[in-house]
């Protein structure tokens, strides 16, 4: 075979800064049993601490569309919540969660933190752990959760926080036993089974998934969640039209369920239907209600275009995305969608425009209103993307001291999602020597659900005569994680490599 081109790799990270508790975005908030900020910290479910009726009612409402995955609505809800009584903690805790924008959810998090003192205990744990993970302390995350539960064994939401967790970290085998906690403490909580249904469909479990999800169907026929997470099950097992028939279920409830055009398209594109790709893209738009929505409607439709091929019509609608973003004063999306379009001229072999893009995200996120460790994290994002950059330049020094300085940086104050990524650029670079045991090698340790790196990694067994994993790696690559922005930029390589591997 021939050696890899390494000008063909194809990395990609949309960056959207969006803190989820769940998978599928099963936004998790409070229990509502009522207690006081002295109650005890034995008390079988985390209470709710407000002084005002109106704001628990209004938060009662919010919480039950947040689990819904009604996010816009939601908000409005806790919004009016923390309006009635302003020293609401866990108000501003799921108006963080509920946030469309970065600025919004940082402003959130800050006023949690604030009126945490009044908040029972198990809020306040609650409360550390959404401070943490806002700060990317990972470790004070994971200790402030293991506290929660050994307190409140018996709430099914905290639970499914710990679980959550687990779920960031990759270890799927013990989000589903904490998942499975919490349906088994409330078998109607539907939360539950939505993420235990994406928990076992990491695993590929697919029989255990769609059980989880037949299940979430039945306790809420009458939402669209329950049918667009089916839906995206069945586009990962390659049945493409019963996940559009699932997907336009969700809409026939609820016309403006965004994420369900979104699968529409993917669906569309993985068919090889360009038009009818684009023409959900374009539907998803006519229904947006925020400049959020918008944005994640023209990213559908610029992946419908990378899907076709047409990397021009992409740049295209990736600029209105920015002058859009410019507009609504959104530099946390216009980070995103430079760095996008960074990726992009690194697909076309182009690293010096790639730089410029990077560079240019940076600066956006910098002015972002991010805290200290969001702002260190774009810095070392910058730095990975400038890594990959050189390495297509064919500029070996600059690959290697950006390659090392990321991964000092990562190594230092990372999360595990960094972390993996050290194993990405070291194995990229032992791939462009031609060392393909030691990349293989880093590409094992490397993050498993991201669609370029199984193609690299899949390409690189091959290339040591691993013939049975790299097929197994080119499979996933091809079919799997069929949600990843990365996937346009791939797929095609992947299926061909696939072929010529099982021709063999």
């Amino acid at each position: 075979m021939n050696t890899i081109n390494l000008k063909l790799l194809r990395p990609f990270a949309f960056c959207v800064v969006a803190l989820l508790f769940a998978a599928c975005g099963q936004q998790e908030s409070a229990t509502t049993e009522e207690a006081s900020a002295d109650a005890p910290m034995s008390a079988a479910k985390v209470a709710v601490t407000t002084s005002s009726d109106e704001a628990r009612a209004l938060y009662m409402e919010g919480q039950a569309l947040a689990d819904n995955l009604r996010g816009v609505e939601a908000q409005e809800k806790f919004a009016q919540a923390v309006e009635a009584d302003p020293t609401f903690a866990m108000g501003y805790y799921n108006l963080a969660l509920s946030s469309q924008t970065t600025a919004e959810f940082f402003d959130a998090v800050g006023k949690a933190s604030d009126n945490a003192a009044g908040a029972s205990a198990g809020e306040q744990l609650m409360i550390a752990a959404l401070v943490a993970i806002s700060e990317n302390d990972q470790a004070a995350q994971l200790a402030a959760l293991n506290e929660l539960v050994a307190a409140h064994p018996k709430d099914e939401r905290v639970h499914m926080q710990l679980g959550n967790y687990f779920n960031g970290q990759q270890d799927f085998a013990a989000a589903v036993e904490h998942f499975g906690h919490a349906a088994a403490i409330n078998p109607e909580f539907a939360g539950a089974q939505n993420s235990l249904g994406y928990a076992h469909r990491s695993l590929e479990n697919f029989d255990a998934a769609k059980t989880a999800f037949a299940k979430y169907v039945e306790i809420l026929p009458n939402e669209s969640n329950p049918y667009d997470s089916y839906a995206e099950l069945l586009m990962e097992m390659g049945d493409y039209d019963a996940s559009i028939e699932n997907y336009r279920k969700a809409i026939d409830i609820d016309p403006n369920f965004a994420a369900s055009y979104a699968g529409i398209s993917i669906n569309e594109s993985l068919k090889g239907n360009a038009d009818l790709a684009q023409e959900a893209a374009d539907q998803m738009l006519a229904a947006a209600r925020n400049p959020g929505e918008r944005q994640a409607a023209m990213f559908s439709s610029v992946a419908s275009h990378l899907f076709a091929g047409n990397v021009e019509a992409a740049m295209e609608v990736c600029e209105t995305m920015l002058a859009e973003a410019e507009v609504s004063g959104n530099k946390a999306a216009m980070g995103g969608v430079s760095e996008y379009m960074g990726d992009i001229m690194l697909v076309q072999g182009d690293a010096a425009k790639a730089e410029e893009h990077f560079n240019a995200a940076l600066d956006y996120r910098l002015l972002a209103g991010f805290n200290e460790a969001n702002q260190a994290q774009a810095e070392r994002t910058h730095t990975f993307k400038t890594a990959i950059a050189a390495m297509i330049a064919d500029d070996s020094d600059a690959a290697a001291s950006r390659t090392a300085e990321y991964s000092a940086a990562a190594e230092m104050h990372g999360t595990a999602f960094e972390k993996r990524r050290v194993h990405e650029l070291a194995g990229y670079l032992a791939m462009n020597n031609e060392n393909f045991e030691s990349a293989a090698q880093h590409f094992d340790q490397a993050n498993q659900l991201e669609p370029v790196l199984l193609y690299w990694s899949a390409s690189v067994n091959a290339e040591l005569g691993n013939t049975d994993k790299a097929i197994d790696l080119a499979t996933r690559a091809a079919t799997r994680n069929t949600l990843s922005g990365n996937l346009p930029f791939f797929r095609n390589d992947a299926q061909e490599l696939l072929a010529k591997l099982t021709a063999e």
